[in-house]
């Protein structure tokens, strides 16, 4: 054990003494490489960047009119619930897609913004990478999610990190107007049909009513008293042979049309619901923080830049006397 520590104690005295031996020349590239650290890291050489932060909640309804028109018995997502963690990832996925990337390098001309030639042949990719480099999104643990934006202007980190969080409700609200378009297209197709077999029955009742058949079973009942009561007539048989003919179709007739009216009003309810959907506008987002400009710089961290070149330029020179000094230990022994 005291073999091991004064081994180690010699090595230690040994790395001092190397050190002190080239103490001049690491002295001299540790200081050049502050002074080229601190030039490089200059706002002249790299331009300072503004971090802005939006954050907010998604959330989680998708229909305004089952939200906000739906029956009371039946439980329905709250409108002013905040998101989960699964309408929070969906949120993310829109943030990343190519619609949302695309609007806001439009909204903000970022092309021009990062100083890309109008007539560069790699434009697109050029600016999506910047963009990829520059606005972030991420979800935190709390199911909200941060829209990061750096920027050489703060002004212009606050607006794109609120444009984002903005437009990306207008592409999830379009989203949603388009399926729900979709939607009443076909419910008011369905309403129209069913409205027309409703006119249809109604039009052979009314048919039926001429030939004297209205109510069947009020008819017949209404028939059978008179019967008892004053016997035959040409009016009751005359009746009798209507009810006879046409009373089966017309009771088949009135219950059909009691529940094709109810279904035509089930349709009424909801393609009022749908025009709703696709008329009315209720905002997929809480925003819990606007983002606002920066008053210090994100980026760079000069002193990080300053000490990391010292502390490296430092070992790679000793790593590099060291070398130095063995090749000429190597040199001397060859010579002797």
């Amino acid at each position: 054990m005291n073999k091991k520590k004064k081994q180690y104690y010699f090595e230690l005295i040994d790395v001092i003494v190397f050190i002190v031996r080239w103490r001049k020349q690491l002295i001299i590239l540790s200081s050049a490489a502050a002074i080229l650290s601190i030039i490089i890291s200059s706002p002249l050489v790299i331009k300072p960047k503004f971090k802005s932060t939006a954050v907010f909640y998604p959330s989680t309804n998708n229909s305004i009119s089952n939200a906000l028109l739906a029956d009371s018995r039946v439980t329905q997502k709250d409108p002013l619930e905040f998101g989960e963690q699964v309408a929070a990832q969906q949120y993310v996925q829109i943030l990343e897609s190519d619609v949302l990337k695309s609007r806001v390098i439009r909204q903000y001309n970022l092309a021009e913004h990062y100083r890309i030639a109008s007539d560069d042949k790699e434009i697109n990719f050029k600016v999506g990478k910047l963009y990829e480099k520059n606005i972030s999104t991420k979800k935190t643990p709390y199911a909200s999610i941060e829209v990061n934006v750096l920027d050489e202007d703060p002004q212009m980190a606050a607006n794109i990190a609120n444009g984002v969080v903005s437009i990306l409700d207008s592409v999830k609200t379009e989203v949603q107007k388009r399926i729900a378009l979709q939607a009443l297209n076909i419910i008011e197709t369905e309403y129209k049909r069913k409205e027309e077999e409703v006119n249809t029955i109604k039009t052979r009742m009314r048919e039926l009513g001429e030939k004297g058949v209205y109510f069947y079973e009020e008819q017949s009942k209404a028939i059978t008293e008179v019967m008892g009561k004053v016997g035959p007539n040409d009016f009751v048989i005359k009746q009798q042979k209507a009810l006879s003919m046409y009373g089966a179709e017309s009771k088949f007739l009135y219950g059909t049309l009691e529940l094709q009216v109810e279904q035509l009003n089930e349709l009424k309810k909801k393609l009022d619901q749908a025009k709703i959907d696709v008329e009315a506008r209720l905002s997929n987002v809480f925003i819990l923080q606007t983002a606002s400009p920066a008053e210090r710089k994100t980026y760079p961290i000069r002193w990080m830049i300053v000490v990391g070149s010292i502390i490296g330029t430092f070992v790679l020179s000793c790593i590099v006397l060291l070398f130095i000094e063995k090749f000429r230990e190597q040199k001397d022994a060859l010579i002797a």
